[in-house]
């Protein structure tokens, strides 16, 4: 008994934040920092992680960090995930820098 209705206000706990976040009373996403959005545009364009680092004349564990943060905020399951979570709601450009506009 004890174990059921732990679960149900557990349940309605989770209910009730994710009808919050569906009428809009609270962002989807939390906003991520610039260098996280710069960090998920680098990767996006096909870096590493030790390349994002040169291009932004950051240390690798700043990168690894900013990449992981964004990650978190944006709930996601790995990086790949963050990049096209980012990209679909607008956060990096997903366009093809080579391609003639």
């Amino acid at each position: 008994m004890f174990i059921k209705s732990s679960f149900s206000i557990a349940a309605k706990t989770i209910m009730k934040t994710d009808t919050i976040r569906a009428i809009g009373r609270e962002p989807a996403f939390p906003a991520l920092a610039d260098r996280e959005i710069r960090c998920l545009q680098l990767v996006a364009e096909g870096m590493r992680a030790d390349q994002v680092a040169n291009v932004l004349a950051l240390s690798l564990h700043e990168v690894n960090n900013a990449l992981i943060s964004a990650q978190d905020r944006l709930e996601a399951s790995n990086l790949m995930h963050a990049v096209s979570l980012a990209m679909l709601i607008g956060l990096i450009d997903h366009t093809d820098p080579h391609q003639p506009k």
